[in-house]
């Protein structure tokens, strides 16, 4: 059953409080009412609801209240040109699909329709984090929300993404992520289609990716939600499929200045000494593209950070490589960073403009 779409089932005896309950896990919108079989009876929007509110029904009535009964669904041999002029002529979101038997086995939305088919490669981003780092900047809105120029710095992640045909995206959510899902929503304004996972404890991102398992068929990628870059992510993945890794980690080189005279000594006896040497170090750009049996190396309802991932995949003898981000990269991690990724974006702009009026 595809995007896990018995998350969405409501039964009969289910209050309202109970369907908006599974309105808000599922995240589209829209709940199917189906029986012990799941046959389709009928659906429930968040619309219905709010209506009924509205006319006086109260949260612990049953559900047969806002029942939307006899519901349009489709068939899953239909045409995708067929499904796109129910859309437009019926005026509707969402549309279950049936099989012969009117068991549901997938819902369809607009989005899925009118938006270019993309690649298959999923993208997950890791948008859960507290950002206690960066102070009283995450107090009120969780750190991917944060604006990096006019946009959150989420925004950008998911149109780099974009850019190269990747998407399909799926956002690991927990703190602050009603700000979240309300802003993407599903995705369609921003040209991409958005589904969210909810962590309902910390979970790692070892642990976030297992939460987005039904979701991933083929080599994905996973990419930290406070990372700022221009990273070519298409050659990324070309890089991971054609070396035939298990994992593929973007690493970045890092230079560390040491304020010293750095002493080298043999036997107590100095051979010579270097002033203020730089030593370069590879470091996680925390960008990741993974296949997908990798998934199975990571336990339920555990936290796991993808570090122990890697480690166990090392260990088990998978193939672990390395591709260097050599683009634009910046991990937003304390207060300085986010400052400084604003100014370059500054920059970059003030560069673009002026490039702009010397080709006029």
């Amino acid at each position: 059953m595809k995007d896990n779409i018995d998350k969405l089932f409501v039964y009969k005896h289910y209050t309202i409080r109970q369907a908006i309950q599974s309105i808000d896990l599922g995240v589209r919108g829209i709940v199917l009412l189906v029986n012990e079989d799941e046959l389709l009876i009928g659906t429930i929007t968040d619309g219905d609801i709010r209506r009924a509110i509205l006319r006086g029904v109260q949260l612990d009535d049953s559900i047969e209240n806002v029942v939307h009964y006899n519901p349009i669904s489709v068939k899953k041999d239909i045409t995708k040109e067929e499904m796109k002029d129910i859309f437009i002529k019926k005026a509707v979101k969402h549309i279950p699909i049936v099989d012969i038997n009117n068991k549901v086995i997938d819902l369809i939305s607009i989005n899925d329709i009118l938006l270019p088919e993309g690649k298959d490669n999923l993208v997950i981003i890791m948008a859960g984090g507290l950002g206690t780092r960066l102070k009283e900047l995450t107090k009120e809105i969780p750190k991917p929300m944060l604006r990096v120029g006019k946009d959150p710095i989420l925004q950008h992640i998911i149109n780099n993404f974009k850019q190269y045909g990747y998407n399909k995206l799926v956002l690991s959510v927990n703190y602050k992520a009603d700000i979240i899902e309300n802003y993407f929503q599903d995705g369609y304004a921003y040209g991409v289609k958005i589904q969210y996972v909810r962590e309902k404890k910390r979970l790692g991102t070892g642990g976030g990716i297992k939460l987005a398992k039904d979701y991933i068929e083929s080599p994905f990628f996973v990419t930290n939600g406070d990372i700022f870059t221009s990273l070519n992510v298409e050659d990324m993945m070309s890089f991971h499929i054609r070396n035939k890794f298990d994992i593929t980690v973007g690493v970045r080189k890092y230079y560390f200045e040491v304020p010293y005279g750095v002493i080298n000594l043999e036997k107590n006896v100095i051979k010579s000494i270097e002033e203020k040497p730089s030593v370069e170090y590879l470091i996680n750009g925390g960008v990741y593209c993974i296949n997908p049996d990798i998934i199975d190396y990571i336990p339920d309802d555990k936290y796991y950070e993808i570090t122990d991932l890697i480690n166990k995949c090392i260990k088990e003898g998978k193939k672990v490589g390395s591709y260097e981000i050599k683009d634009y990269w910046m991990d937003i991690g304390k207060v300085e960073d986010y400052y400084k990724v604003n100014e370059d974006v500054s920059s970059l702009i003030a560069c673009d403009k002026l490039g702009d009026e010397d080709d006029k």
